[in-house]
């Protein structure tokens, strides 16, 4: 997303999709973007209802109907947002319409789950098929708009999906700022207290990987040409997904932008686990990032997600002489450690 220039936003006038719409016109407004906000009917999904209450149910009424509730929702952003949206009801398959339609636009923002009384767009898997498979930004809208984003919270694990994250929540709150953020794994740590090695040097490992890491996530952002907007950096130890929620709720994020692997169901890193389950226990709205097209898909990243079980298997009995030889080595070349040494010369 080069930049932000066309938004499409659908809705089944539940509280979320409207808020949806809402979310997206502030988007629009704030970006001078174009905005569609989009009504799918599924006459599959009508058919039951019509064929048990009303054989004679007018289907054109009910498209009648949403195209005037599209335009009363469109007049409220205008006044709200200044801007001219258009509105379009179809009759059609769900997900296979806003695939469609959200191939010619920069972002895609839907509600979380609808509450309609017929079987709508967001009723049942659209959503979660959406954001498995779109190859545009999905913002899931969870919130009432309560202003502009300010604490957007990026988590990264260095590859491909979370450049694309890095650079789409720039282009999104470049005047508010980001908070970079990194989960360490600490499987590592355990090893080496399993192994005995003294507390003083798994600290000192500690300070050295944190130095490391965090150099690590500032050259990064550099390099994507992002780091002329205010930019916090934050490192925690644990798993990603406990991790991640934790440090969202003590910022306070009032979004959240994570990169998603490939178009695969299966085992990817964020939407095959862990972004699905940041979006289920979030608190806020989320902005998920698909993988770039010209990219190689990531390969796992040790420091973030454990080895899965079909990986080779960690020597741990070697890992621990390799600690206990390197805590050795640190404990005599630590600074503490060190002594001055005069060598005496002798004047000519």
């Amino acid at each position: 997303m080069t930049s932000l220039t066309s938004i499409l936003v659908a809705t089944d006038f539940s509280i979320d999709g409207n808020n949806a719409v809402r979310r997206a016109a502030l988007l629009a407004h704030e970006h001078g973007a174009r905005i569609r906000i989009l009504h799918v009917l599924s006459a599959a999904g009508c058919k039951p209802l019509r064929d048990w209450f009303s054989p004679t149910l007018d289907f054109d009424l009910k498209a009648t109907q949403a195209r005037d509730a599209l335009r009363r929702l469109a007049v409220e952003i205008s006044g709200a947002y200044d801007l001219t949206a258009s509105v379009e009801v179809i009759v059609s398959d769900p997900f296979e319409t806003l695939m469609q339609a959200s191939e010619h636009v920069d972002l895609v923002v839907l509600g979380r789950r609808g509450h309609g009384r017929l079987r709508g767009l967001l009723v049942g898997r659209t959503v979660d098929r959406m954001l498995r498979i779109c190859r545009r930004p999905v913002l899931v809208v969870k919130t009432s708009v309560q202003g502009t984003y300010r604490r957007v919270l990026v988590p990264i694990d260095f590859t491909a999906s979370s450049d694309a994250a890095i650079r789409v929540a720039y282009r999104m709150c470049r005047d508010e700022g980001m908070h970079v953020f990194h989960a360490i794994n600490s499987q590592r740590e355990a090893v080496l207290r399993d192994a005995d090695v003294p507390e003083h040097v798994i600290r000192e490992t500690r300070v050295m990987e944190e130095g490391a890491i965090n150099a690590r996530m500032r050259r990064k952002v550099a390099r994507l040409g992002v780091d002329s907007t205010p930019m916090n950096y934050a490192l925690a130890y644990g798993p990603p997904v406990r991790s991640t929620l934790r440090h969202a709720q003590r910022l306070g994020a009032d979004l959240i932008v994570a990169g998603k692997q490939g178009r695969s169901t299966l085992g990817s890193f964020l939407l095959g686990s862990v972004s699905s389950r940041v979006l289920a226990e979030a608190t806020c709205d989320m902005l998920i990032v698909p993988r770039p097209r010209d990219t190689s898909p990531p390969q796992a990243v040790e420091a973030v997600a454990p080895r899965l079980k079909s990986e080779p298997y960690i020597d741990n009995a070697a890992l621990a002489r390799s600690a206990a030889a390197h805590a050795g080595a640190l404990t005599q070349g630590h600074w503490i450690n060190n002594r001055a040494r005069f060598v005496s010369r002798r004047s000519s």
